[in-house]
This record gives structure tokens, sequence and C-alpha cells, in this order.
């Protein structure tokens, strides 16, 4: 959805805080000209933020759901953290843990190895999501289990803008079965032995100690779901 117009938010916003409001009522401008303001709000009746009832105007459901993002006091919508599901998936070979690496092919990050995630959608939930997530991506299917809750950070290294804001949700998936087939314009996939991983992974998304602490992570899971937050200042996005 393309950025809203400022008098679209400012009718919003006065919603937000009553039941209904007239047409008079609801005008965020006395000066505003009738028909600039009857073309915002048709607008946003269009869009079924908005219904007519009778003399009055009220928030639809989808209405206040977008409203819930509006910053009341400046009138802008609010940038939220992104939720995804990242996948570590796991397997035993000859007694030997096995991951499965992921190298992406697309930015950000283009190029960085680790474990692969992706956007949880509107609606669905973690579990789901992770598994729709491994199967679109590797061709597999297995059961997650959440293991880390991580809240990540990324800052321009240079400048300490942020860049991405972003709640992880490290699933260890076990033995995955079917047969490994990726999307190979999203990056490619590689199981790698435990003892192999210093060797192989060497481009991080975020660096060594952190790639390792996630290892660490999948290898000792035992049930228990850890929390943490960490700020990733660098110049590889």
């Amino acid at each position: 959805m393309k950025p809203m117009h400022e008098i679209q938010l400012q009718i919003l916003s006065r919603l937000i805080f009553k039941p209904s409001l007239k047409y008079t009522e609801l005008k965020p401008d006395k000066e505003l000209e009738n028909n600039q303001f009857s073309y915002h709000l048709d607008q946003l009746i269009g869009l079924g933020f908005i219904k007519k009832d009778g003399v009055n105007y009220l928030l639809t459901e989808i209405g206040k759901e977008y409203s819930s993002r509006v910053e009341t006091e400046s009138n802008k919508v609010v940038k939220q953290a992104k939720i995804s599901a990242w996948l570590g998936c796991v397997r035993t070979t000859n007694n030997i843990n096995e991951y499965l690496i992921y190298t992406r092919k697309k930015h950000p990050f283009y190029g960085c190895q680790g474990f692969c995630s992706g956007k949880i959608q509107y609606g669905e939930s973690f579990i789901g999501a992770a598994c729709r997530e491994l199967l679109e991506e590797t061709g597999l299917t297995g059961q997650p289990k959440l293991a880390l809750v991580k809240h990540y950070r990324v800052f321009n290294k240079t400048t300490r803008l942020i860049l991405e804001d972003k709640l992880m949700l490290m699933f260890r998936i076990d033995n995955p079965t079917g047969e490994l087939k990726p999307d190979l314009s999203e990056g490619d996939y590689s199981w790698i032995a435990e003892n192999e991983l210093n060797s192989k992974v060497t481009n991080y998304f975020e660096d060594k100690t952190a790639f390792n602490h996630q290892v660490e992570v999948l290898r000792n899971y035992d049930g228990k779901i850890l929390f943490e937050e960490t700020d990733y200042y660098g110049s590889n996005f």
C-alpha cells in the first residue's frame, strides 16, 4: 500500500478517539476546502477504512487495524519491526551433526552465509510460518521447535543509522525429510558437518562469534526458549 496522504491520516486520527463523527466534526481543518476534504474522505471510504452510518462516519474493522499503527501526535504511520522465522535444520550422519547452511543470493546481505529466514505473514502462526518457509525454500518438511527469540537491530557502521529492526524466531528442525530442492534464485543450501563449519562458512551475516553462538543454541537445545537482544554495526548490508 502506498503512503497515505497527510489529510487522510488526520481524518483517521480524529476517529481514533470517537465512536463516530459527523461530516463537519470530521474535517481536520476548518480552512480546508470542502471538495478537497470530500475527496480524501471518499478515498478512505473506498479503501474500506471508514463507513457512513446515517449522518455519522466511523472506522471499519480494517480502519481500526490500520489506525493502530498511526502515531496520533505526529499523524504518521509507525514503522514496526519485521518478524521472521529462522530455520536451524540439524541432522545426524555417522554420529556427526550436520547443519543446513544457506548462502544468500539477494540483497540485503548478498553472499552471506548462515541459517535462512523468512518473513512471518500477517495472521500466520509462528510454527506454520516455519513449516511453510522450510518447504518453500528447501523442499523439505519437519517439526520446528522454537529455541531462540532474538531482537536484532542492524546499524550502518559508519553513519550509525538503523537499517533493519527484526524479531528473529529461531527454530530447531531435527532430521527434516524429503529431497533438498532449494529455490536457487534465493540462495544455495548445503549440509555441512559441524567440524567443517569453520572452514566452509566464512562470510557471516553478522560475525563468526554470532554464528558460532547460533550453532551452540541449536546444538544444546533442551526444550527451553532463550531470549536475547543484539545490535550489529556492519558494512555488508
